[in-house]
């Protein structure tokens, strides 16, 4: 298709429209197809297939030809248009039919909303001043990093005692309020951690000193946020049935321990330690520089963000937090805030993944920065052993997500920020 009239508006830097017009040649050839199509194949009484006059045609299947011949002229010029504009749509496009519909003798025109990805000239990125911290690991370090493997290898045992913090405390419960009960506010065989986050504050405070078989009471209040909402605010009685009061138990860090842990000795494990815990600062250090860059970089350069791609960065950060809410994982800081609240709290982060991407993808078109197709498959297979799956189905499961081009852009990504840490002067 050619010949088409394109008018372009700026909304904005993130933001287009553009009013299209298709001359009455090319209407008028799609119309006279989709006759040419359905008199073949349209079946009316009297007539033979193929017959069929004209002018019964367009009686009958004048306006579901006018909205397919609408239909097809659209989907067919909008791409036309974009690729002659030159713009890249970030989400799907906006379609406004104009007020004309699809007639012989005519042109037709309609007009498409799309936000696009700015047109950002990002300078500045090579010859950055960076610093880099000194990366050291304490004997003290290694002392905590070998406690806490020692305590990730505990045994869970019971303990013939009352509960006390640390303690897993497994329990039967059954809650109601005016004596009527709770929905969804009875379990069994529930494991709670003494001094570990729960769903309700209290609940594992109130076993403390509590003993296999004791039947503790105690008044307990949803949060306003709780997810069952006829509950938020309102306080219920629990009956909480100690069922086993259980203990870790923690291996001395010795010679054996370096053992059982296929080491030669304490000497050994504590090598294994320090370069392990080396690796984790030299991980936290890398980001924290790629951090101070971005920051650096989107200081300098302003320029609008598309709504959309915000909504859904926004989108995909409320959802990681509602999942680990349901985990009983919280920031404090979130405790008790409503949708609407975490929404408003988290829009600023979204927006600053958003500037980061645009920034980087601008620097990785004017590099030209590739991926090559060995590069993709071994980071693939690298993503699908750490997920202990196959590689074949992994590569699937990637592909039918549409995850394919953000792993590719991701890497294009980590291209960026070793060309900008090549070029820069860094101090130690």
């Amino acid at each position: 298709m050619n010949s088409l009239n394109i008018e372009v508006e700026d909304l904005g830097q993130a933001k287009k429209k553009l009013n299209i017009t298709l001359p009455t040649d090319v209407v008028d050839r799609e119309i006279k197809a989709a006759y040419q199509s359905l008199k073949s194949s349209a079946s009316i009484a009297g007539f033979r297939k193929g017959a069929i006059p004209m002018s019964i045609l367009k009686n009958r299947f004048g306006e579901q030809v006018a909205e397919d011949v609408k239909v097809k002229l659209i989907e067919s010029s909008y791409s036309q248009a974009m690729s002659e504009k030159k713009l890249v749509p970030v989400v799907a496009p906006k379609i406004e039919p104009g007020s004309l519909n699809v007639v012989e003798g005519a042109d037709f025109s309609y007009s498409v909303t799309v936000e696009v990805a700015p047109d950002v000239v990002v300078e500045g990125y090579r010859g950055m001043e960076l610093k880099q911290e000194p990366i050291n690991v304490s004997e003290a370090e290694i002392d905590e990093g070998l406690r806490r493997l020692a305590e990730s290898k505990s045994d869970i045992v019971e303990a013939l005692r009352p509960a006390k913090a640390g303690d897993y405390v497994v329990v039967d419960f059954e809650s109601t309020i005016d004596n009527e009960p709770v929905k969804g506010g009875k379990g069994s065989n529930y494991t709670c951690i003494i001094g570990e986050r729960t769903l309700l504050d209290g609940f594992d405070t109130a076993l403390v000193g509590a003993s296999k078989d004791e039947t503790v009471e105690t008044n307990l209040t949803f949060p306003e946020s709780y997810s069952e909402g006829t509950l938020g605010g309102k306080t219920a009685l629990f009956r909480i049935t100690v069922k086993a009061v259980k203990e870790k138990r923690v291996s001395a860090i010795d010679d054996e321990f370096a053992k059982d842990m296929q080491f030669e000795d304490m000497g050994k494990l504590r090598e294994y330690v320090s370069a392990e815990l080396k690796k984790v600062k030299e991980n936290n250090e890398k980001e924290r520089v790629k951090n101070s860059i971005l920051s650096k970089l989107i200081e300098k350069h302003q320029f609008e963000v598309p709504d959309a791609l915000v909504k859904k960065y926004l989108g995909l950060l409320l959802g990681r937090i509602v999942d680990n809410m349901r985990q009983g994982i919280f920031n404090e800081d979130d405790r008790g805030l409503k949708p609407e609240e975490l929404a408003q709290k988290y829009l600023p982060l979204a927006v600053r993944h958003v500037r980061e991407d645009i920034i980087l993808d601008s620097i990785a078109a004017r590099e030209e920065i590739q991926i090559p197709k060995e590069e993709l498959e071994a980071a693939l297979r690298h993503l699908a052993e750490l997920r202990g799956q196959a590689y074949e189905a992994f590569v699937g499961s990637v592909e039918r997500q549409g995850a394919l081009e953000v792993i590719r852009d991701g890497l294009k990504h980590e291209k960026v920020f070793d060309l900008i840490v090549a070029s820069a002067s860094v101090q130690g």
